[in-house]
């Protein structure tokens, strides 16, 4: 058993429809510019089907999945066994070891397969790979039918009475002018809290172009208040990358109100989980962030970054 290179061509055959998006081969070549090359590998038993795939952007001596998406790691033909992952994670090693390369892995958080993931994660603890971190990341799980009122933690139930009688529209906008108001709140949002905002309008429209995302405004009272991008990055789950809010309007709880009106959404299309993304950096929590999604009804979900380092040979497991 060992890991092979292939061509991109002969892993979208194999992998034509992973686990998320971010896993495809065109999502993997979409951003190549940003490394020095985009390298695909495949995994298959002796005289067996090909089992695991994995892309990689390759940048120097590392090898990073993802190397620009929320996440990336194994792509799988169907759910293996702990003797099939434990034994490509052992050739997994000993690859990166021969290729003089530090490998780094962000697996998707447990949800997205929690038959096939905790397996995962076992496999490269027992195999020498390094834990990182694991980033708390939070979300909304539709096949719970518990009422979304139910669901509250914290001081969830107050706000929620807050925005109860307020009347909310949410709606996929299509023009670029709409589109481009979309991205306008999220702008005004980031740069209000500080943060960085990596993707430009450009950049979302490029990734529109393999991704279904949708642009969505939420309007209170008739007045466009706040915002949210969500792609659909399979049939059953679809995961928020941005939202925000107009700043004047903070005292509205737009944010509150989007999160009620994209559970109802998504759900409504029949998505198993809608994604709300980490609540934490490098494995440190931002405490304000996961009380507010805890509070608007979400779950926490662990998601694991690996790293080990095969530029020395094995002497260096583990060390970046």
């Amino acid at each position: 058993m060992a890991w092979v290179e292939i061509t991109a061509d002969e892993y979208a055959r194999h992998f034509a429809n992973p686990v998320a998006c971010y896993l495809r081969a065109d999502f993997n070549l979409l951003n190549a510019s940003k490394v020095d090359a985009i390298r695909f590998f495949a995994y298959a038993p002796e005289s067996g089907e090909v089992a695991l795939g994995l892309a990689v952007g390759e940048k120097g001596n590392v090898w990073s999945s993802p190397y620009s998406a929320p996440f990336g790691g194994f792509a799988y033909t169907q759910c293996q066994t702990v003797a099939l992952l434990n034994a490509a994670g052992a050739e997994l090693k000993s690859f990166a070891v021969s290729q003089g390369k530090v490998l780094k892995l962000t697996l998707p958080p447990l949800f997205y397969d929690r038959l096939f993931y905790p397996k995962v994660v076992a496999a490269l603890l027992q195999n020498g790979f390094t834990q990182s971190y694991a980033n708390l990341n939070y979300a909304f799980d539709y096949t719970d039918a518990t009422p979304y009122e139910k669901r509250f933690h914290y001081m969830g139930a107050r706000n929620y009475k807050q925005i109860a009688h307020v009347g909310c529209s949410f709606t996929r906008e299509e023009s670029e002018e709409q589109q481009r108001l979309v991205y306008g709140f999220i702008q005004q949002h980031y740069k209000a809290k500080g943060y960085t905002l990596w993707m430009s309008f450009e950049d979302l429209k490029k990734t529109a172009a393999i991704v279904p995302i949708d642009f969505c405004l939420l309007r209170m009272d008739g007045k466009p208040v706040a915002s949210t991008i969500v792609y659909r990055v399979s049939d059953k789950v679809a995961q928020m990358i941005y939202w925000g809010a107009d700043q004047d309007a903070l005292k509205l709880r737009p944010l509150n109100a989007i999160a009620r009106e994209m559970f109802l959404h998504y759900r409504n299309l029949g998505f198993d989980f809608l994604d709300l993304g980490p609540a934490a950096s490098d494995g440190i929590a931002s405490e304000g962030l996961c009380t507010f999604k805890e509070s608007v009804g979400c779950f926490a979900d662990l998601k694991y970054a690996f790293v080990f380092d095969g530029s020395a040979g094995t002497q260096a497991e583990g060390r970046v």
